[in-house]
């Protein structure tokens, strides 16, 4: 009898379930983020400045309450109607309630997407008044670089300074392609 409990394989301990510790981080995940919308929620519902918008996070909520209200409301109908008479009750169930219902979940679908779109419209004019405001204070710099160089054209020492080559080549001969370009330079340095 000893001899087969030493020869017997000892029996694996159980090692921690992977999977189901995974499961359970992620559901304390899931969890830590809906807690957290909820709070950011209701503070957002208590901001009197109306700095962010807020409906765009609610909006699947939103249309999400809405399609079980047609659910519900469709149901009620086609009970009533199974109420009256059987017959009534299918053809209720059958015919006006599927099309009730595509109906009215197409026309609060399409409303729900114009809101996200006039938002995201918003969010975007936002943009162009910030690049508006860049574009002015950009349009007074060239203004300024267009008056600097209009009174360093009236320098008559200014080529001299910043060292363009001269349109006569050492010899007294004017360089090849230097005929009528430099002659523009010359004549709005003598200006």
């Amino acid at each position: 009898m000893v001899d087969s409990e030493k020869n017997a394989k000892p029996e694996p301990q159980e090692k921690p379930h992977k999977e189901h510790d995974y499961r359970i981080s992620q559901f304390q995940e899931k969890f830590r983020r809906g807690l957290f919308w909820c709070l950011e929620y209701w503070r957002q519902l208590f901001n009197f400045r109306f700095d962010k918008y807020m409906i765009i996070q609610v909006l699947p909520g939103v249309y999400g309450m809405l399609l079980f209200a047609i659910v519900l409301t469709i149901i009620f109908w086609c009970g009533v109607a199974f109420m009256k008479n059987v017959w009534l009750g299918l053809f209720v169930l059958f015919i006006p309630a599927p099309i009730t219902f595509l109906v009215s979940a197409s026309l609060i679908r399409a409303l729900l997407e114009f809101y996200v779109v006039v938002f995201k419209m918003s969010e975007h004019v936002d943009e162009l008044v910030g690049l508006r405001d860049t574009v002015d204070r950009l349009s007074g710099i060239s203004d300024t670089v267009d008056e600097m160089v209009s009174v360093t054209r009236r320098i008559p020492f200014w080529r001299a300074i910043s060292g363009k080559p001269s349109a006569r080549t050492t010899d007294g001969r004017r360089r090849r392609g230097d005929t009528d370009a430099n002659k523009d330079s010359s004549s709005r340095a003598e200006e």
